[in-house]
């Protein structure tokens, strides 16, 4: 073969290869668009959740004479805020209005505000189209190349947020061709090492993205999971400081006081738990140690003594003695069994008599503690999605409890597990291990 031959064909050769490096490289570059849009497509989802969250947490708290345009300033998205007159309590909770406007109603209070949604969607102009639908069937853009759909959680809110769009298939830029083709033209092995470094960037900057995308989703929930956990103490603080009022007027001098120390107790729960948050925010070491059980589902139903003994709910354990104390944090194991016995509590309030029971036994290097109530039990749309956040079997529920709950189990290296009894109603079983460790989450 000729030098002539040799050249024509290594020209040939690397013209091959450049062709389909070139391929390559263009259908990464669109991949990029997409990833790219399919972060601002979560982005927006997650903007438009927090949207209907804030939506869901104010309507119950409106009575209909706020003043609009302050109201504006802090929740944007509401355009007209109205008092309706003898609204079903089982009508309808949204309705649609003119555009992507709808109507969002609280029959309790006979009110309903104008949402308009797009301030957040029209931040995202990329979208050839974005959109929210109601009635969870969007339409298909068929001239567009890529489609998004992905529906909300919210119970009173069942939308589904559609987008499309169109790749940028001549906005390519150049210089990597060049690039690439200057690289083949010197030496194949420069040139895979220079796409073995571009790999490894890309991964660095989609985990990057990623990360700082589930940080803020977490931020929300966490927030929203702080007023979850201390709404029931400041709750509880109101009843009593209400008793203490009512006991002053008539003289009760001695249950004044009575009243005013267990507020004090649940103000001091309220600090110790806004404590355990940071330190769940914070990420910092967390040391187990040996929690009684008894002392510790004592305190929990004290705590929730006003609920149990409203509803008549009967609270008794049968702790074995080998499994009378577990390695815990006992904060957040008070925080665990209080979520439990008050969402126990919750689904026996139209009972004449209900009952909640607890149980512990030791099997082998684990702890298991097993709680059972006699209430209607859970759904199997519960035993499913219970701990999913925002989601919640009850209308007034925020839906971050069982997602605390679960959390806080795993940095105590704990499990859950939910289930019915075969006589009827919830039985939930929790292990831990029996030695103490330092966890993190």
């Amino acid at each position: 073969m000729n030098n002539k031959h040799f050249i024509q064909r290594g020209i040939l050769l690397g013209l091959l290869l450049f062709l389909l490096s070139s391929a390559l490289l263009y259908a990464e570059q669109i991949r990029r668009q997409f990833w790219v849009l399919d972060q601002q497509f979560a982005t927006a989802f997650a903007e438009v959740g927090a949207m209907l969250t804030q939506n869901e947490s104010i309507l119950p708290l409106l009575n209909g004479d706020e003043d609009l345009a302050a109201l504006r300033k802090k929740f944007p998205q509401i355009v007209t805020l109205q008092k309706t007159t003898g609204r079903a309590l089982d009508a309808a909770r949204v309705e649609p209005a003119e555009g992507e406007q709808y109507w969002l109603y609280n029959p309790w209070r006979q009110i309903r505000v104008l949402i308009d949604p797009q301030t957040v969607l029209h931040a995202n102009p990329r979208f050839t189209h974005i959109s929210l639908h109601l009635d969870g069937t969007p339409p298909v853009q068929s001239e567009a190349f890529w489609h998004w759909q992905r529906q909300f959680s919210q119970h009173t809110q069942p939308f589904t947020l559609a987008a499309s769009a169109q790749p940028a298939w001549g906005q390519i830029p150049l210089l990597p061709f060049v690039l690439l083709f200057l690289g083949w033209a010197i030496v194949t092995a420069a040139a895979g090492a220079i796409v073995w470094q571009r790999t490894q960037r890309q991964h660095a900057d989609h985990r990057a993205r990623y990360y700082q995308h589930a940080r803020l989703n977490t931020l929300g929930e966490i927030t929203a999971g702080i007023v979850h956990e201390i709404n029931q103490p400041l709750t509880a603080v109101q009843t009593w400081i209400q008793g203490a009022q009512r006991q002053l007027g008539q003289g009760n001098s001695e249950v004044v006081a009575q009243a005013l120390g267990a507020a004090l107790i649940q103000i001091q729960r309220i600090n110790a738990l806004l404590t355990r948050f940071r330190e769940h925010v914070a990420q910092e070491e967390v040391t187990l140690r040996e929690v009684d059980l008894a002392e510790c589902w004592q305190h929990v139903g004290n705590l929730l003594e006003h609920e149990r003994t409203a509803k008549h709910i009967r609270v008794t354990h049968d702790f074995a003695p080998d499994a009378k104390t577990i390695q815990a944090d006992r904060l957040w194991l008070e925080q665990v069994l209080h979520n439990l016995l008050s969402n126990a509590i919750q689904a026996q309030q139209d009972r004449p008599a209900g009952w909640v029971h607890i149980t512990s036994r030791a099997e082998g290097d684990r702890i298991t503690l097993i709680l059972t109530d006699g209430g209607p039990g859970f759904t199997p749309e519960a035993l499913e999605n219970a701990f999913m956040p925002f989601y919640s079997g009850r209308k007034e529920g925020i839906g971050l409890g069982m997602t605390l709950t679960e959390s806080l189990l795993t940095r105590m290296n704990g499990t859950i597990l939910l289930n019915n009894a075969p006589e009827g109603g919830a039985q939930i079983t929790l292990q831990f291990a029996r030695q103490g460790s330092r966890t993190h989450e």
